[in-house]
């Protein structure tokens, strides 16, 4: 295992523990910031041009944030509808970004995540309080 597998498997790893009793808004405030993480990494890596690296940290940010659509469902209504479509814009852009090298369509992928962490910053202030 290379190093950027290691380290990757390593966060998830610890994520999967830190998670076992984290409340739904904690849960969501681990999901965006490792989804932000893994865009940073994205985007490093294409001006790095290291395309393994860039790979494994795009399809990881993916994976979070198809976790995140996933929730989005859980309760109908248009705050619901509307997440779900940053989400799928955040995987097109990912995808773009990942097919062409495109560090402005990772960029544009991270500034949805952003708007959404602002949200849930937001909505839920004491997920981002240190305890």
């Amino acid at each position: 295992m290379n190093g950027a597998q290691e380290s990757f498997g390593a966060l998830a790893a610890y994520r999967a523990v830190a998670a076992i009793d984290a409340a739904p808004e904690q849960l969501m405030k681990m999901a965006i910031e490792a989804a932000q993480r893994f865009l940073a990494e994205g985007e490093a890596a294409i001006a790095a041009r290291d395309r393994q690296r860039k790979a494994l940290a795009l399809s990881s940010a993916g994976e979070v944030i198809e976790f995140m659509l996933g929730l989005s469902g859980s309760e109908q209504g248009p705050l619901s509808d509307r997440l779900a479509r940053l989400y799928r814009f955040a995987l097109a852009a990912i995808l773009r970004g990942n097919a062409a090298d495109d560090a402005e369509a990772v960029a544009a992928g991270g500034i949805a995540i952003a708007a959404i962490a602002a949200l849930w910053r937001q909505r839920f202030p004491d997920a981002y309080t240190v305890s």
